[in-house]
């Protein structure tokens, strides 16, 4: 007994040990590594990069350059690619450099953070090797959409909010209220893991007599997203981004998702289980820190509960891990503001276990990497764009990325057939961008379209592709600049919404009454179909925009 107690006795004594020091350089090297290797960009990235071009080449904010629509969800990101586009850098390169930046600097202030607290910042070498372990973590560290710059704005955010324990001051609740601010305006739903702190706040608000100095503070720190609700009810006519209405706005209710949402979490387990399991943990523990009165990390663990949650009911995503690897990061904040004594050596036999001895890890990526895996809705997203679209491959070739829709829309571009007629497809991203600006393109799944997000999908619709049946008369509309929609209903709105996104003068009271009319739901009737839901009819004769059979 005395011998197995002594073993015990030195096993827990070689875990509560911290990691060698020579482990951080190694850990960064494998790190760099890693997310440069496993840099690519996603086809729906390309959708945002139409926009930049356009804003680039003076057409101002817009994805079709004859209308007004917000067709990305990320400003922030957005505005972040416009900057290193400017500089002349492609934007393909520019959001692999805004990306590895974002990373870069989210995992400085981790390490940073966590060193502080041990007292040598070497020490945090197994964070960088946790990371690593995250399938969505590593996928979505690039692939063109705006998840690496909320990787750093959570971390600013959780940061500023749990040293507000120590210290509530004007400038402290400012930063609180800003970085929250940023991160709604880099993409909206991520408030929702900054929620529960404001219950936190309201103590320390309560009990000093200067509160109203506070509150100035905290709406101080909310101006940007006011300052951009402004510019964007008066630019677009809306609050919102059309690719909110696009998947929210498809008159399918939330028993209809949530069957979706629950097979998007259980893909998650099967496919990325250290996430997963990572995640589950921290929520699970709820109740723990509420009885143990540590309110900051139950309000970290209830956030992450809140978004899994409405990840959940919204069908979740096809990008398989796409919303999950956000929650991991918060995850491993609160796991490095906890810091018990194992945590370091633990993680780093996860990392051999899972990374390190798992010849499918990502790890032995190479350039021709290609995984077609699919799991009901859900998609493989990086396996399946990654041989096309990789850093890695993009030196080899003078037109990138190397992928079928991409060559159709640079043919287009070098000999437009029919230059001035709209056509349609259910893949916009590198068709539009790569058609060039004067290509009127629409999109049956509405992301970039004012008209169809506001209409009810097709019965056969699938998670994140909530196409619509386009009207009869509307291509032909956008075409001919007429509007020759044939139902009679439909046909005012399109009038009334030409207003909003085409209305060359912004400021002008008819279009102020129209843009308070359409918010304030006064066009909704000409939208009521009471008929069932049809399946999708595909693209009118015609019209298609020459991608493969049914594009």
């Amino acid at each position: 007994m005395e011998l197995v107690n002594s073993a015990l006795e030195k096993l827990l004594s070689f875990f509560q040990k911290p990691l060698p020091k020579f482990f951080f350089p190694i850990s960064c090297i494998l790190f760099v590594y890693v997310v440069i290797a496993n840099s690519w960009v996603t086809e729906d990235a390309y959708i945002s990069f139409r926009t930049v071009d356009n804003f680039l080449n003076g057409f101002g904010l817009r994805w079709n350059t004859y209308e007004r629509v917000q067709a990305y969800t990320h400003p922030l990101w957005l505005f972040g690619l416009i900057v290193l586009s400017f500089c002349k850098i492609p934007v393909y390169y520019s959001s692999l450099i805004l990306s590895w930046i974002c990373v870069g600097t989210t995992v400085y202030l981790f390490i940073s953070r966590f060193g502080k607290k041990e007292g040598d910042w070497q020490y945090g070498s197994w964070i960088l090797l946790t990371l690593l372990i995250s399938r969505a973590f590593v996928d979505f560290s690039s692939s063109g959409l705006e998840n690496p710059l909320s990787f750093l704005l959570i971390i600013l955010f959780l940061s500023k909010a749990f040293d507000l324990e120590k210290k509530v001051d004007f400038r402290g609740i400012f930063l609180f209220f800003f970085y929250l601010s940023l991160s709604y305006l880099n993409r909206q739903d991520t408030v929702l893991l900054g929620l529960p702190f404001l219950l936190y706040l309201y103590k320390p608000f309560k009990e000093r007599e200067s509160w109203g100095k506070f509150i100035g503070a905290a709406v101080l720190g909310l101006l940007p997203v006011l300052f951009w609700s402004i510019f964007s009810l008066i630019y677009y006519g809306y609050l919102f981004p059309n690719t909110a209405y696009a998947k929210l706005n498809t008159d399918l209710t939330v028993s209809h998702l949530w069957p979706y949402g629950l097979d998007y979490l259980e893909n998650s387990f099967r496919w990325d289980i250290f996430t997963s399991l990572s995640i589950s943990s921290i929520i699970l523990l709820l109740p723990y820190f509420v009885w143990k009165k540590r309110f900051l990390h139950a309000a970290t663990s209830a956030g992450i509960g809140l978004y899994v949650l409405y990840v959940c009911s919204i069908g979740g995503d096809f990008m398989a891990g796409r919303f999950f690897a956000l929650p991991f990061v918060v995850c491993l904040f609160l796991l490095s503001e906890i810091s018990p004594s194992y945590l370091p050596r633990v993680s780093v036999l996860f990392f051999v276990a899972l990374f390190l001895l798992n010849q499918n890890s990502y790890l032995y990526i190479t350039k021709d990497y290609t995984r077609l895996r699919n799991d009901k809705e859900i998609q493989d997203e990086k396996g399946a764009y990654f041989r096309s679209t990789n850093l890695l491959r993009s030196f080899k070739f003078q037109e990138y990325p190397t992928h079928g829709w991409a060559d159709a829309g640079r043919k287009y571009k070098k000999s437009p057939k029919d230059p001035d007629k709209a056509c349609a497809t259910i893949n916009v991203g590198f068709y539009g961008y790569f058609a060039g600006e004067n290509r009127k393109i629409i999109d049956s799944n509405a992301l970039t379209d004012p008209l169809l997000s506001k209409l009810k999908s097709v019965s056969n619709w699938r998670v994140g592709h909530f196409t619509r049946n386009i009207p009869v008369g509307y291509l032909e509309s956008v075409t001919s600049r007429q509007n020759q929609i044939q139902d009679p209903n439909l046909k005012v709105y399109y009038d009334r919404l030409k207003l909003l996104t085409e209305s060359q003068d912004l400021f002008t009271k008819e279009r102020f009454v129209e843009i308070l009319r359409e918010n304030l739901g006064g066009n909704r009737y000409l939208l009521l179909n009471s008929e069932p839901r049809t399946p999708w009819v595909g693209i009118p004769e015609g019209f298609a925009c020459g991608l493969g059979v049914g594009y």
